[in-house]
């Protein structure tokens, strides 16, 4: 049926190439890059041994994983103070329950030998 190409691309079903799917999933993408910028993202693609459009999407995601990364940091240690704050708390309340030094040993003694080895170099 004719013109329904132009209604399912105003919806974002018709894809472009066969297997990109929709514009919002993949497809070109125009940025004005400022002459500066662009003389260092070109500085770096040839470095890298690539043209401009993958070096850009290289560095993007790079600095994306990079992002993402610094996120679950974050978490993390939140957590970890979280937890120290916890045992303080604790510990001021007058629960301080330790471990001997036996216990330590006794523990370490059960779980080193199922521990992987490493390989000498």
């Amino acid at each position: 049926m004719r013109g329904t190409g132009a209604a399912r691309r105003s919806r974002g079903e018709e894809g472009g190439p066969a297997g990109r799917g929709s514009d919002e999933e993949s497809g070109p993408v125009s940025v004005v890059l400022p002459a500066e910028l662009r003389v260092r993202l070109q500085a770096e693609a040839k470095k890298r041994g690539l043209k401009l459009s993958p070096a850009i999407r290289a560095l993007l995601s790079e600095r994306v994983q990079e992002l993402d990364d610094a996120e679950q940091l974050s978490r993390a240690e939140e957590w970890q103070r979280a937890q120290v704050w916890a045992v303080w708390e604790r510990m001021k309340a007058g629960d301080h329950d330790e471990a001997s030094r036996q216990e330590l040993d006794s523990i370490f003694d059960k779980a080193l030998p199922d521990a992987p080895r490493r390989r000498a170099r």
